[in-house]
């Protein structure tokens, strides 16, 4: 393709994104390339976009003079990714205008003068200088003020500052291996199965079934269940079914695995995917919280519950942008729902884990229910559990906690 398609594209895709509310991994994966370099440009510039948005846009209407919502949407998003590489990529600027304007002028012919105006004054004068004090650290990191304010109040600035920073990286291709003797990629300390593929053109001659393509955080949460051959493991929240697959792996042919969700259409979809990789278990549609449970019935029991999902911003930055003051506290509150349901049916193990790091989330959810942290898998210990996260290693954001009969 073309520097123009991969531009144009996008644009398009950053506005699937941000007016449409896509998933920018789903999006990019589904609009992948089959040149690398267009793959990884188009990858770069939809994903800095989105992670430094309130920059981007800032500096777009201070170079336009005009509001956002006075400007083309097809514009506006294509005014994103001009700016973008020309404040974060930085681009050769006369390649990045002149492209950026003669997509312009596809859209909306009359509307290229403007676009050329604004990218070069961009190119000229940079972005407005940013605030001093927590206010700036915020915009500078991409997220909002609330999210940053909140993260200090928990962890101090230092440590909020290393996390936001290593979430704003790209995270590299990891899977699970399903089978011994998987050669395809570097193995990652401290969790066993999952690996850091540097070649994506060799999985494509391996068997597809072999692999799963997940992050380590969510390969240590299926360590953490020490599931044995023969044991009953019920997965209470379980689409879109990758954890799942990995607790089948463990529990063999003799074993069961039930998966649950509340959401038909997601229950759904996560039988199809696990069908597709040559797992076939029984998939209910109910609320976990609901559910009536004979005490003791069940081995093992992963609660991996619905959260804001701030530990995946390196993989879904547009988290930052969806997310309210109140959605930490809010979905707090279900969490502690279904972890006492699930506790009352006494399995002789729950794992407790969500891919989030808000205090609200983790450790005041399980605070006085007798959760420790797992053991033989890396992360620090946090209140009764353990945390995984980019800056310390190396993964997503992932708490764990263990409940043992």
């Amino acid at each position: 393709m073309t520097g123009a398609d991969t531009r144009r594209l996008a644009a398009q895709l950053v506005g699937r994104i941000i007016d449409g509310g896509a998933y920018a991994n789903v999006v990019v994966r589904q609009n992948a390339f089959t040149d690398p370099r267009d793959r990884a440009f188009m990858r770069r510039l939809v994903f800095t976009t989105v992670r430094m948005l309130r920059r981007v846009d800032r500096a777009v209407v201070a170079a336009a003079d005009r509001s956002l919502t006075a400007i083309d949407p097809e514009l506006r998003n294509l005014l994103r990714t001009g700016a973008t590489e020309l404040l974060f990529l930085r681009s050769a600027p006369r390649a990045a205008v002149h492209t950026t304007v003669s997509i312009a002028a596809t859209i909306a012919p009359r509307a290229s003068g403007f676009v050329n105006a604004v990218l070069r004054r961009l190119a000229r004068d940079g972005e407005p200088p940013l605030p001093t004090g927590a206010e700036g650290a915020a915009l500078r990191l991409g997220v909002p003020d609330w999210i940053y304010q909140d993260l200090v109040d928990q962890w101090g600035t230092e440590r909020t500052e290393r996390f936001l920073e290593a979430s704003n990286q790209e995270a590299p291709l990891t899977i699970r291996a399903r089978r011994p003797g998987f050669t395809a990629g570097r193995p990652v300390s401290g969790i066993d199965g999952a690996y850091v593929v540097d070649d994506p053109g060799r999985l494509d001659d391996l068997d597809p079934t072999s692999f799963t393509y997940t992050d380590p955080a969510s390969v240590a949460v299926g360590i953490a269940m020490e599931i044995r051959p023969g044991d009953t493991v019920v997965d209470l929240a379980a689409a879109p079914g990758g954890k799942t697959v990995h607790l089948w792996d463990q529990a063999g042919a003799t074993g069961l695995v039930v998966a649950l969700d509340a959401h038909r259409r997601r229950a759904g979809s996560g039988r199809d995917r696990l069908r597709r990789l040559g797992v076939d278990v029984p998939w209910v549609v109910a609320d976990a919280a609901a559910i009536p449970r004979r005490e003791g019935s069940v081995d093992r029991m992963l609660l991996d519950a619905p959260c804001t999902g701030l530990g995946t911003l390196r993989r879904r930055p547009e988290i930052r942008h969806r997310l309210d003051r109140q959605a930490p506290r809010r979905l707090a509150r279900r969490q502690r729902e279904l972890l006492t349901a699930a506790l009352r049916s006494r399995p002789r193990r729950l794992v407790y884990s969500v891919c989030t790091v808000f205090a609200a989330e983790t450790v005041e959810v399980i605070d006085g229910l007798g959760g420790r942290p797992p053991e033989g898998i890396p992360g620090e210990r946090w209140g009764d559990g353990l945390l995984l996260a980019p800056d310390t290693t190396g993964t997503d954001g992932m708490f764990v906690s263990v409940f043992d009969r």
